[in-house]
């Protein structure tokens, strides 16, 4: 998956994978997750947000089911 380097305090990069509807983030602390059943329209919307950081704790963080990679 490609993930796209982002420019936060806490988020390093976002990746998405349409096919498996898997959202991958990578976090400065040396953690990736990766989320399950995200849409298409969450990734644009998180990729689009004005604090990706602030996005992810109000809409996929406490929404999906995630898995530490």
């Amino acid at each position: 998956m490609n993930r796209y380097s982002v420019n936060d305090r806490n988020i390093i990069s976002v990746g998405y994978d349409e096919i498996n509807k898997i959202l991958e983030i990578e976090f400065k602390l040396q953690a990736i997750h990766q989320y399950f059943g995200v849409t298409l329209d969450e990734f644009v919307a998180l990729m689009k947000a004005p604090e990706i950081e602030t996005h992810y704790f109000n809409f996929v963080y406490c929404q999906y089911f995630f898995d530490v990679e």
